[in-house]
């Protein structure tokens, strides 16, 4: 797919997603008034990527797999309502490659998910989270940015009456942003400390 497209895509289901998740939060007529509780805290990442390079290499049109890790750290914020839970996080990652030629790159990532916790117990919550993810400048090297999707296996632990540890294990997809319709796969895991800032 065609990367421009592809974010174009993106833009319209963050829109979705973000629609759907408020839309699910207050389905029930009883409640008037919800309780959004709000968080801001740090994440960090790791994980392996794979990417499907497309482009001129050796003066011919070659496709190349390169695999390599990723990592990196940021800031998070989240918005909880009762089950529910709307995230955006700002990270900057990095990309390495075992390739020829070199795809490895760093720059930082935007992404928001809609999560959903199972009120097992007080303390531990399982739940299951989809997302999206869009590439910003600056970047290390040459790179015109990609954007893609992302699903995750999550849990919240409070550790506190203010402070929560969100762990998720993720895989997304999306366009990567050198030579022509490169693609990414990418799969970690996220562990994030969030502290209570209060509700609206």
């Amino acid at each position: 797919m065609d990367g421009t497209l592809l974010k174009q895509y993106c833009y319209k289901a963050g829109f979705l997603v973000i629609f759907l998740f408020f839309l699910c939060s207050t389905n029930n007529a009883a409640y008037t008034q919800e309780l959004f509780f709000t968080y801001i805290g740090a994440t960090i990442i790791g994980g392996t990527n794979s990417i499907s390079y497309e482009g001129w290499v050796d003066n011919k049109q070659s496709t190349i797999d390169s695999n390599g890790a990723v990592y990196g750290g940021g800031l998070i914020a989240c918005i909880f309502v009762r089950q529910f839970a709307g995230e955006f996080s700002l990270t900057y990652m990095q990309y390495t490659s075992d390739s020829k030629p070199d795809v490895a790159v760093s720059h930082p990532v935007a992404a928001v998910k809609g999560k959903y916790f199972y009120p097992l117990h007080a303390v531990f919550q399982p739940g299951i989270a989809v997302g999206l993810y869009l590439d910003l400048p600056p970047a290390s090297s040459s790179y015109d940015g990609g954007a893609g999707g992302n699903i995750a296996v999550c849990s919240a632990i409070t550790l506190s009456s203010e402070i929560k540890m969100l762990i998720d294990i993720y895989a997304q997809y999306g366009s990567f942003g050198m030579g022509e319709s490169s693609t990414k796969k990418e799969s970690g895991i996220a562990l994030s400390v969030v502290y209570k800032m209060g509700r609206l």
